[in-house]
């Protein structure tokens, strides 16, 4: 395994992969540059097992009102990144199941809400949880030991080790489990950058026995997108029971179920899942993501009128915008905000 990872042909394709819409950045541009060089100086140092993983570049972002953490690695970890990737996710591909959609090919926000849609058709009540502070949570003891449950070859999990190591400080997670003494939750190590492609497949791969038991033994509906998950079933009284026993499952992965985004309801009634309100019969984006959308194609219209960006960006960012709105039954809401954002530049006279 670790020879494959090193392999030449995987470390060209792994920096064509990292490569990929990033060439106009700097730091891409000058490995591009110089890319027989570097990529022959990483397979060295992987192959004498002394690749050494650099500092993350660290910034903020509000997401929906919540603060999160972006680390980005340096370009060279991102090749390495891709290389494991490679490599290791098909192993694990085959183990995880069908109703998780984050990070997966052929998967995606778009297949998880219609497939949210089709069991809000098939059951009458769903339950909606979230797990607090996910990333900033996950055990690096608990992590390496379930890398070690499919992987045998040492110098990849080594490897692996050094590249869960490297982790930047996460914003604190201390919960206390049974067992703990006073200074557990702050000896043991976690959490992992948001950012990096392996935290994505990491996020997939921590949470995988929590899916087949859902799936398996609470034998109930069922989809999951990163740290978002909903169960499906008809039985309300059920209700309490799924969440009790969810809650003493994660226990063993040191989880918490985020307490203020407990959601229960009735089917028929819709409910809000990655900014759309699924229904049994159809998809519609919430009143949140709507005013969202709209707050972001003003700012657009704004910055090219005055100069600030060029045609060329300013219409990526209204796909990108009208992209998310396409998913569900918002035909007319997405003409209706296309028709106000107006492009037009302010010396111009005329519309």
């Amino acid at each position: 395994m670790y020879e494959q990872i090193c392999s030449i042909e995987n470390l060209y394709l792994a920096s064509k992969k990292a490569m990929r819409g990033k060439k106009s950045s700097a730091s891409v541009a000058r490995f591009w540059l110089h890319e027989d060089k570097e990529i022959a100086k990483i397979r060295q140092q992987l192959l004498e097992e002394r690749y050494p993983f650099g500092y993350y570049t660290e910034f903020e972002i509000n997401d929906k009102g919540v603060l999160r953490k972006i680390s980005a690695a340096p370009f060279r970890d991102r090749v390495v990144h891709h290389a494991i990737m490679n490599v290791i996710e098909p192993m694990f591909e085959k183990s995880f199941i069908y109703d998780t959609y984050a990070n997966r090919k052929g998967k995606g926000v778009s297949s998880a809400l219609y497939r949210a849609k089709k069991y809000a058709k098939k059951y009458d009540y769903y339950l909606k949880l979230d797990i607090q502070k996910y990333f900033p949570s996950i055990d690096h003891e608990i992590l390496k030991g379930l890398l070690r449950k499919k992987i045998s070859c040492s110098k990849t999990l080594k490897l692996l080790d050094g590249l869960i190591d490297s982790s930047n400080k996460q914003f604190k997670a201390h919960y206390y489990y049974e067992g703990d003494n006073l200074f557990t939750p702050y000896e043991r190590k976690k959490g992992l950058p948001l950012g990096n492609l392996t935290s994505q497949f990491f996020g997939n791969l921590y949470l995988n026995r929590l899916d087949h038991y859902v799936k398996e033994v609470l034998r109930v509906g069922y989809i999951r997108y990163v740290d978002d998950f909903v169960l499906f079933f008809d039985n309300k009284t059920q209700f309490q029971i799924y969440l009790k026993q969810i809650k003493t499952y994660l226990i063993r992965f040191r989880l918490t179920i985020h307490p203020h985004k407990i959601k229960f309801g009735k089917c028929q009634d819709g409910f809000e899942l990655m900014g759309h309100k699924i229904y049994k019969t159809h998809i519609r984006l919430s009143s949140k993501s709507i005013k969202r959308a709209k707050t972001r194609l003003i700012a657009i219209r704004y910055q090219y009128n005055h100069g600030k960006i060029e045609l060329p960006e300013a219409k990526n960012r209204i796909f990108g915008t009208v992209g998310f709105m396409k998913i569900g039954d918002n035909y007319r809401l997405t003409e209706t905000l296309l028709a106000e954002t107006l492009l037009q530049k302010t010396s111009c006279k005329t519309q």
